[in-house]
C-alpha cells in the first residue's frame, strides 16, 4: 500500500481523465486509474508508476461497489480525491434515441457519480478531501442533438451542489468542471474522416466562437480539477467552474474572428 495520499479517476483510460490522474500523479498523489476499459487503464498505470488500474462500470451498483471493495485494502484511509469524469455521448435528435441510448447516458454520466462517490464515502469522509465532477458547458447551455448529454450534465452539476451540502459538514469539498471544446480522441472521432478541408474549417468557427481563441487542452481541464481538489481551493465548495475559454459568458456566438469583424468595420462593409 502506497504511504501517498489516493486520488480515485473515473474514465482515466483517456482524453481528460488521462490528463486528470496525470496531474495528480505530478503533485505525488498515488492514483487508481478506473475506467470500463481495462486496456486503457492499464496504459495509463504503465505511465504513471505509482497507481492501479480497476476496470469498473461506473452506471452499473454492483460493479461499483467492487471498485469500493478492490481500492478498500490498497488506499486505506488515504483516499483524498474522487474525480468522477467518466460519461459518453448520443448526438441525435431526442425523437430518434433509444431507451437503451438515454439510460446509457445518464448511467454512465450521471448516475455513475452518484455511485461512486457514494461507494467510496467510507473511505474518502475525512477533513480536507474533496469530490470533483466534471461536467460540460452543454449542462446549461446545450447544442442540438444533446438531449441525454445535456440532462446527464445539467444532473450532475446539480448533484454537485446537493452533494456539497451533505459532505460539508464532514469537512469534505464537492465541485465540478464544466470544459468547453476540448482537443481528444474523441474530438477527432467528432470532426470525422472528412478530410483536413473539413478540420480546419470547423476548426477556424471554433476559433472564432471561443473568446480566448482557440480549443481547451485535456491539460487545461486537469489544472483546474487539481487546485479544486488542493488546499489552494479549501473555502470552495459547492461550485461550478466553467473551464471553457469564456464560451458561456457570451449571449450568442459571434459573426467571425475579431480580426475579421475589425476588417469588416474597416471596409465599410
Amino acid at each position: 500500500m502506497s504511504e501517498r495520499p489516493w486520488a480515485l479517476v473515473t474514465g482515466a483510460g483517456r482524453g481528460i481523465g488521462r490528463a486528470i490522474a496525470h496531474r495528480f500523479a505530478a503533485s505525488g498523489h498515488a492514483v487508481v486509474v478506473a475506467d470500463v476499459d481495462e486496456a486503457a487503464a492499464l496504459s495509463t498505470v504503465d505511465e504513471l508508476g505509482d497507481a492501479i488500474a480497476v476496470p469498473v462500470d461506473v452506471g452499473e451498483p454492483a460493479s461499483v461497489a467492487a471498485l469500493a471493495a478492490r481500492i478498500g485494502p490498497e488506499v486505506g484511509g488515504g483516499l483524498r480525491v474522487v474525480v468522477n469524469n467518466a460519461a459518453v455521448a448520443v448526438e441525435r435528435p431526442f425523437f430518434e434515441l433509444s431507451d437503451g441510448e438515454w439510460r446509457r447516458v445518464l448511467d454512465a454520466g450521471l448516475t455513475g457519480a452518484f455511485l461512486v462517490t457514494r461507494a467510496c464515502w467510507p473511505l474518502l469522509a475525512k477533513p480536507g478531501a474533496a469530490v470533483v465532477n466534471v461536467s460540460s458547458v452543454h449542462g446549461g447551455r446545450p447544442l442540438p442533438g444533446q438531449a441525454a448529454y445535456a440532462a446527464a450534465k445539467g444532473g450532475l452539476e446539480n448533484l454537485t451542489h446537493a452533494l456539497a451540502l451533505d459532505a460539508g459538514p464532514y469537512g469534505v469539498r464537492v465541485n465540478a468542471v464544466a470544459p468547453g471544446f476540448v482537443v481528444t480522441a474523441a474530438w477527432d472521432r467528432w470532426l470525422g474522416p472528412q478530410g483536413a478541408e473539413r478540420r480546419r474549417r470547423v476548426g477556424a468557427e471554433i476559433d472564432a466562437a471561443v473568446p480566448l481563441g482557440r480549443p481547451a487542452t485535456p491539460q487545461d481541464v486537469a489544472e483546474v480539477v487539481h487546485w479544486l481538489a488542493s488546499p489552494a481551493a479549501a473555502y470552495v465548495t459547492g461550485a461550478v467552474v466553467p473551464v471553457d475559454g469564456g464560451l458561456a459568458a457570451q449571449a450568442f456566438r459571434p459573426l467571425g474572428t475579431v480580426a475579421e469583424r475589425d476588417a469588416e468595420r474597416g471596409s465599410g462593409a
